[in-house]
């Protein structure tokens, strides 16, 4: 062979699977015309490598002279479909190869292929004409060990070759030709456990998958080849793994689009692509496929787009199920609807698909947040994206009130007041958004959102001192459970402000200690009111409680009942000023609006809202994406008349 063997080996097989010696003597002998193949394998156990011999025959037309050139050549292609690199891979796993082979009727060739190979050798002459055949006799095994018993299984081989050689044998058995393999192994030192003992298997014409062919009509392939098809077969209760696989030069090279975990149980099937255009696009060692990257991204799309059009014909339940988690997924996420694919391969991958629609949504809002200018569309673009990001925020809070809905007796009030605004915390308006998450002051009304500051559990002197900018104040013993400050000018410090407190008891408490929630709100009211109305201009008072029947009695008494899901009271006192001391201020009494409320309305009525929102906010979503489609819809029609014209 006109190059050094061994280098060659080294750089074209690297790492090549003991498989391939099969595959490139069955691919030879379909080459040479074959229809009949006999692999004989013998080995004395399979803990003895060293003991193993191969013979593969074959009746194709032998080392014909041509033939025998282009082996003793390297990289010498008989066609665009042949590498010109195969055999190397026999010495990759046998220190030599012996060949005999008879063509012409009355010419035989015999020499030893190994890394002195010489591509010198005359054919003798025979005495009598005899049909042609090609042996190959691997023997003096090189490698330290055998990577699996399936290399030496004769069902193994015959599935694995089965699967590689399934669109050259469809073509033969399609043209009327005739095929038949025998495997077999001798061993003296079987293995039970791992299924290893002698056999004999047989692979013929009849053993082939009965495949339907589809043309592939597409205006982006066509751009390429016009002879694309797809071999499938879609069946119940076969016990073979789901192949999806490109046929190149007669063999399948799998590309794993169909995943056993994505069909309904007992739904297998078999999808192979083929076209001219695939030829030689391998690896050297046809492991793996050779394709562009921008032309593999639409292969795949393509064949996605039909395998998946097959299963939901053969297989209703997958377009049912499909079906069914698209409505699931757009009604759990919908500020994703529109980004979770149509072009699933079987039945959707609910966390792959969200992941997916997630992604494609961050790459969006950074395109339109990369923007220097925004056209017309990406305006559109925006205004969209921003319906989504709020939808994502109001399924937050749909979160925030099934968890309040869950609260227990036995919950502490610390786990309630957390919830809606964490414990000895204090926000600032100027970090609204940055703490927009751990902020749930709308779970009493959606106005208590455009806060100037919250004090969460903090001293009522520091509440003081942030509106009336008292530096000197010493610290008081009250802590309203939750201070909101609100000012229509956030920028003039010494504008009035409006001042919301809330005061909250845990649930099972009895009617004495849930009546206290007054007692403490009269406390801060009468102490702020110090600030009225120099610095406090409004003030309102809120209590949450668990009702039971005797409060219930005593707020129908004299309370007013405001609407809500739950119970709502609204009331007004006329309190008397107290500075930090607890002296009284004067003799002018201020009126005080106090709203006791139940966990139930809180959590309810803030539902209620939210629901209102979400309706609008999906319907929103809906309309963009339905445009969006009907547009794309319409793009591919006009392009499709355009290719036509």
């Amino acid at each position: 062979m006109n190059i050094q063997i061994k280098e060659a080996i080294a750089h074209f097989f690297s790492n090549p699977s003991f498989d391939l010696i099969f595959s490139e003597a069955v691919a030879n002998a379909l080459d040479a015309g074959a229809s009949d193949i006999k692999i004989s394998i013998s080995i004395k156990a399979y803990s003895e490598p060293e003991t193993l011999k191969m013979t593969i025959e074959d009746n194709g037309i032998g080392f014909t002279d041509q033939n025998f050139i282009k082996f003793s050549n390297l990289l010498m292609k008989a066609d665009s479909q042949h590498k010109g690199l195969g055999r190397l891979v026999y010495l990759e796993y046998f220190k030599k190869v012996n060949v005999e082979s008879v063509f012409d009727g009355v010419n035989k060739r015999t020499f030893v292929f190994d890394e002195s190979f010489k591509d010198k050798c005359e054919p003798g002459k025979l005495e009598t004409a005899m049909p042609s055949y090609t042996k190959l006799e691997f023997s003096g095994f090189a490698g330290q060990r055998l990577r699996g018993y399936d290399n030496l299984r004769p069902a193994a081989i015959k599935d694995k070759l089965l699967k590689q050689f399934l669109p050259r044998l469809f073509a033969v058995k399609q043209q009327g030709g005739q095929f038949h393999l025998l495997i077999s192994l001798l061993t003296e030192e079987s293995n039970p456990q791992k299924d290893f003992y002698s056999d004999t298997q047989e692979l013929t014409l009849d053993d082939l998958p009965h495949l339907q062919e589809m043309k592939i009509d597409n205006k982006e392939l066509d751009l390429y080849h016009s002879d694309f098809s797809l071999l499938y077969l879609v069946e119940s209760n076969w016990e073979e793994r789901p192949i999806t696989a490109i046929c190149v030069d007669g063999r399948a090279i799998e590309l794993p689009l169909l995943k056993e975990a994505i069909i309904p149980a007992g739904t297998n099937a078999i999808f192979l692509l083929s076209s001219s255009f695939f030829d030689s696009k391998t690896d050297d060692s046809r492991q793996g496929l050779a394709l562009d990257p921008q032309d593999q991204i639409k292969i795949e799309r393509i064949f996605t787009e039909k395998i998946s059009e097959i299963l939901n014909l053969n297989v209703p339940a997958i377009k049912e199920r499909n079906t069914a988690t698209q409505k699931r997924l757009s009604s759990r996420y919908p500020h994703l609807q529109g980004y979770f694919s149509q072009n699933s391969v079987g039945l959707i991958d609910e966390e792959k698909s969200i992941d997916s629609a997630q992604e494609a949504f961050f790459k969006e809002q950074k395109e339109i947040l990369d923007a220097s200018e925004l056209s017309d569309e990406q305006y559109s673009r925006s205004l969209n994206h921003a319906t989504r990001i709020l939808t994502e925020y109001i399924l937050y809070r749909n979160l925030i009130i099934k968890k309040m809905e869950s609260f227990k007796v036995e919950h502490p009030e610390a786990q309630i007041h957390d919830l809606i605004v964490p414990m000895q915390r204090t926000f600032e308006s100027k970090d609204f958004f940055k703490e927009i998450y751990n902020n749930n002051a709308w779970l009493l009304d959606d106005k208590y959102m455009g806060y100037r500051s919250i004090l969460s559990d903090e001293n009522i002197a520091d509440l003081i001192k942030s509106i009336s900018e008292e530096k000197e104040l010493q610290s008081d013993d009250l802590r309203p459970d939750i201070a909101f400050v609100f000012s229509d000018d956030i920028e003039k410090v010494d504008h009035p402000v409006d001042v919301v407190i809330v005061e909250l008891k845990k649930k099972g408490l009895g009617y004495l200690d849930n009546t206290r929630v007054l007692d403490q709100i009269e406390q801060r009211a009468r102490r702020l009111l110090a600030l009225y109305p120099a610095k406090i201009q409004r003030m309102w008072f809120f209590g949450i409680v668990e009702f039971d029947a005797e409060l219930k009695i005593k707020m129908q008494e004299d309370w007013t009942p405001l609407y809500s899901s739950g119970e709502v009271y609204y009331k007004e006192r006329s309190l008397l000023p107290i500075d930090a001391n607890k002296n009284q201020i004067g003799d002018k009494k201020y009126p005080v609006s106090i709203t006791l409320m139940s966990f139930d309305a809180l959590w309810k009525d803030a539902a209620t809202r939210n629901a209102t929102f979400l309706t609008i906010l999906k319907e929103s979503i809906q309309q963009y994406v339905n445009e969006e489609q009907q547009a794309q819809s319409g793009n591919a029609l006009k392009r499709e008349g355009e290719i036509h014209e």
